[in-house]
């Protein structure tokens, strides 16, 4: 990943962090809940943030219109 300036590059340095941190066999069971948790938390307002932004791992839909239900077409 190419490093961002600003505040999502601060958000993906932290998230960066926190894995290493989370899946670090050393890292206390008492803190490994609030650590996961911050972790899940800031990997959804990264994608948020990207989705708004049209970032590359922004999800893309499609809106589909559904049409009227004809029982006979069964």
């Amino acid at each position: 990943m190419t490093e961002t300036k600003g505040y999502l590059g601060l958000l993906h340095r932290t998230l960066r962090r926190l894995e290493t941190a989370v899946f670090n066999e050393d890292t206390s069971p008492r803190d490994l809940a609030s650590l996961t948790r911050r972790l899940l938390e800031l990997s959804r307002e990264i994608e948020r943030l990207e989705s708004e932004n049209g970032g590359a791992n922004a999800p893309t839909a499609t809106e589909v219109e559904d049409e009227p239900f004809d029982p006979s077409e069964i």
